[in-house]
């Protein structure tokens, strides 16, 4: 097995939330925990830099076994490290409405909380001040800062590392933009106690979980992934992101590192529609609020392909250049210059997410109010679909006429047609129609090879790539079609690896790619349900979920031959997409 920077599997990792910021965990000690919201600095960074990125780690003084689990399908963890003398039991969350880091502990011996904040990604040691309350760790260069309570028996060892008397008892962090309103201030009555935050934090999550749709297989895993959606919501806006870290590397020391805590347009359109299929109509609607705040009526309708979960731009791209990396792949990047790119399959993607929500719900209402939105896609579609474009697939510098963004182009046409006959634009819909058989035209005549049999990558190809698997998801062609059926035969002899895992492509400009993209068993598995092979179906999706964290947490990819996570994690594609293949397999079995 690969073990990752402290000699730990990167398959222990766990994440945490609470709708404003997330944290990961692994080991006991909390690696990851940007403050106070998803896309901010960080002030734990050490699953960046083992030495330098600063933690909160709770371990016995002498050698343990742990034991990791979620408490339920929440996104609450408890930990139970176990030594010779006796054990540390913890229960870690970030409690609902506040960016803190509650940690409950009971235990039978002596243990060693290390608190090492290190602001802005790693770059700002802070100065520490000992209270009666408690410790406080102040960015000197600024009013912000890290308070911690500690209920019970300690003593210092150094700076921020406390040696715990055996018991029970609390260690409350929280992170305050101004001190002068944070946990010791004379407002800071107002944070709760960290027993009734635990009570306040399960019933949230366990009030949310209530409302999926039920399934018969796969339980464990759809309800890990149920909470994943939710957890990566950011509350306030309704954006959902990508995931919540940066720059864990696709693979270790090529700089395929990137940040992924925005919100893309492609990303959240899925994420809507796994939503909707589950029974979270209000949560979908967030969502697909949240991307219509954003459109563009006056040119391009998603100017960018992501946005910061408030809306704006995000931050310039950047490096981190005095962090190491995880596993000492550099460079660390902040920002990302996707937002740069011009890619033309993101309309298609937030119109099959609109459609989606307003046909299941018969919601003419909202597709009236939103009309304005479906006018501003449908003129920039028809305006511009014949141009190149980047792909889903985001490489830098690479612009074709690619397939699968003609088909969502002409997804669109589809979606639009659909929705102008709901509210009675008659003749909106007849020209949409005409619009999405030019389309398909163009497609069937320049996106398909005669000498290959296949569909291909882009105009001109001769290879295939995954992102033909979803021609026949979206209705473009039927699964049974004898053109598709020749390039999925393609796909499983190029691209299919294992027992179920797919590459993307076998190539591309930064070379060959080597680790399956976990979302795409989900679409393979799809596929088989309308082809009527079921156990093939399940074959994929529970080859997909043995290539999982132990906590069934998936990152963008996944290390066939040692299962570890690779790229950021855990990642809304995948969760999204086995909550769909799921539903999708247990309502095909009634």
């Amino acid at each position: 097995m690969n073990y990752g920077q402290d000699g730990q599997s990167d398959r222990r990792r766990v994440f945490l939330s609470n709708g404003f910021t997330g944290a990961i965990e692994s080991d006991g000690s909390i690696e990851w925990f940007p403050c106070p919201k998803f896309d901010a600095p960080s002030i734990f960074s050490r699953i960046l830099d083992h030495v330098g990125g600063g933690h909160f780690s709770l371990r016995p003084e002498s050698k343990y076994r742990l034991k990791t689990s979620y408490i339920d399908h929440t996104l609450i963890v408890r930990n139970i490290f176990r030594t010779g003398r006796g054990k540390l039991e913890s229960i870690d969350f970030l409690p609902i409405g506040n960016t803190g880091i509650v940690r409950l502990y009971e235990s039978t011996v002596p243990f060693i909380a290390d608190i090492n904040p290190i602001f802005n990604y790693g770059m700002i040691n802070p100065g520490i001040g000992y209270g009666e309350r408690g410790i406080t760790f102040k960015n000197a260069g600024s009013n912000e800062g890290l308070e911690v309570s500690i209920n019970g028996k300690y003593e210092v060892m150094e700076d921020g590392m406390l040696r715990m008397a055996p018991g029970k008892g609390s260690i409350f962090a929280l992170y305050s933009k101004d001190l002068r309103y944070g946990l010791f201030s004379n407002s800071g009555f107002v944070y709760p106690e960290p027993y009734d935050a635990l009570i306040k934090a399960k019933g949230y999550w366990r009030a949310q979980l209530r409302i999926a749709r039920k399934v018969s297989i796969f339980k464990e895993a759809y309800g890990r992934s149920v909470a994943v959606i939710l957890g990566l919501m950011y509350l306030p806006s309704g954006a959902v992101i990508a995931a919540p870290t940066t720059s864990l590397p696709e693979i270790i020391g090529q700089g395929r590192n990137w940040d992924y805590r925005y919100v893309w347009i492609r990303d959240a359109a899925y994420a809507a529609e796994a939503l909707v299929s589950i029974g979270y109509i209000l949560k979908a609607r967030r969502i697909i609020n949240f991307m219509v705040s954003v459109l563009d009526p006056s040119s391009k309708s998603f100017n960018h392909p992501l946005y910061s979960i408030d809306g704006t731009s995000p931050p310039p791209e950047e490096k981190m250049e005095w962090l190491s990396g995880n596993h000492g792949s550099k460079p660390v990047r902040v920002g990302n210059s996707a937002y740069v790119q011009s890619q033309m399959d993101t309309e298609g993607a937030f119109m099959d997410a609109l459609y989606t929500y307003i046909s299941r719900n018969n919601d003419v209402t909202y597709a009236l109010e939103n009309w304005w939105a479906v006018e501003a896609i449908i003129e920039w579609t028809g305006n511009s679909w014949k141009l190149p474009s980047t792909s889903l697939w985001e490489e830098r510098e690479v612009v074709k006429h690619f397939v699968h963004t003609k088909v969502m182009q002409w997804v669109v046409a589809d979606r639009a047609s659909k929705i102008a006959r709901m509210v009675g634009y008659s003749e909106v819909a007849r020209k949409m129609e005409s619009l999405r058989e030019c389309i398909k035209e163009d497609v069937i005549r320049n996106g398909f090879s005669k000498a290959e049999n296949t569909f291909t990558r882009y105009y001109g190809s001769k290879e295939v790539d995954a992102a033909l698997l979803t021609l026949p998801l979206y209705g473009f062609i039927d699964a049974k079609d004898p053109m598709f059926l020749s390039t999925l035969k393609r796909i499983e002899r190029d691209l299919v690896v294992g027992d179920g895992l797919v590459l993307r492509y076998t190539a591309d400009s930064m070379g060959r790619v080597i680790y399956p993209f976990t979302l795409l068993s989900t679409w393979l598995a799809r596929v088989y349900i309308r082809l009527g092979e079921r156990k093939k179906a399940e074959g994929v999706l529970r080859a997909l979920i043995r290539n999982s964290t132990d906590q069934l947490l998936f990152a963008e990819h996944v290390d066939p031959k040692t299962r570890e996570p690779r790229g950021n994690f855990p990642q809304l594609f995948p969760h999204a997409g086995l909550v769909q293949a799921v539903s999708e397999l247990d309502s095909d079995a009634k």
